[in-house]
């Protein structure tokens, strides 16, 4: 079934914006954690830049998360199309 270039777009519009979300929340929670943490113990901005960059660290790993479901979902695609030029093909024969 082919898709739509609209349905297309809007797909690809859903995984950008989820790919931000995914890099932007754990850093803005870490900031965030940090900050109310400090002032909660008066630790000057150890705890605000500590969890700032455990939370680059967490975006990243989102990012490589979706990175690889990516990958896998373009070997699944590349495999049904495989699956259905052989079908093809014994069908011809």
């Amino acid at each position: 079934m082919k898709q739509s270039w609209f349905h297309s777009v809007g797909k690809e519009a859903a995984r950008a914006t989820t790919l931000g979300w995914d890099m932007a929340l754990p850093i803005f929670g870490g900031v965030l954690l940090g900050a109310f943490l400090d002032r909660k113990l008066g630790s000057g901005y150890i705890f605000t830049v500590g969890l700032l960059f455990a939370g680059v660290g967490l975006g990243f790993f989102n990012l490589w998360r979706f990175e690889k479901r990516l990958e896998a979902e373009a070997q699944a695609r590349k495999a049904a199309q495989e699956q259905a030029a052989q079908e093809a093909d014994q069908e011809t024969s």
